[in-house]
């Protein structure tokens, strides 16, 4: 089970915490939206041979919840600008 809960968490806590630097407030959605997809990767994993591969989208689904620009800026641009690289 923990192989996909970890990931799945902080792509939550990432998008989260993302929101909150940008606006100063916090999303409920987020929150829900995490959850739902947690659910059902959970669903999915119990397909037998199925728990590997979501793991692995979890996985992809934290890189992209860092460097994919859907909230304006993105995480990445945001932890570039608090520690003043580039």
């Amino acid at each position: 089970m923990s192989g996909y809960v970890t990931p799945m968490l902080l792509i939550t806590g990432i998008s989260e915490a993302n929101h909150f630097y940008n606006t100063g407030t916090v999303d409920v959605k987020i929150l829900v939206a995490g959850g739902i997809a947690t659910g059902l990767l959970a669903l999915a994993s119990n397909i037998p041979g199925v728990a590997p591969v979501a793991a692995g989208i979890a996985w992809v689904g934290v890189v992209g919840a860092l460097i994919a620009p859907i909230q304006s800026p993105s995480p990445a641009q945001n932890l570039l600008k608090i520690t003043g690289g580039l």
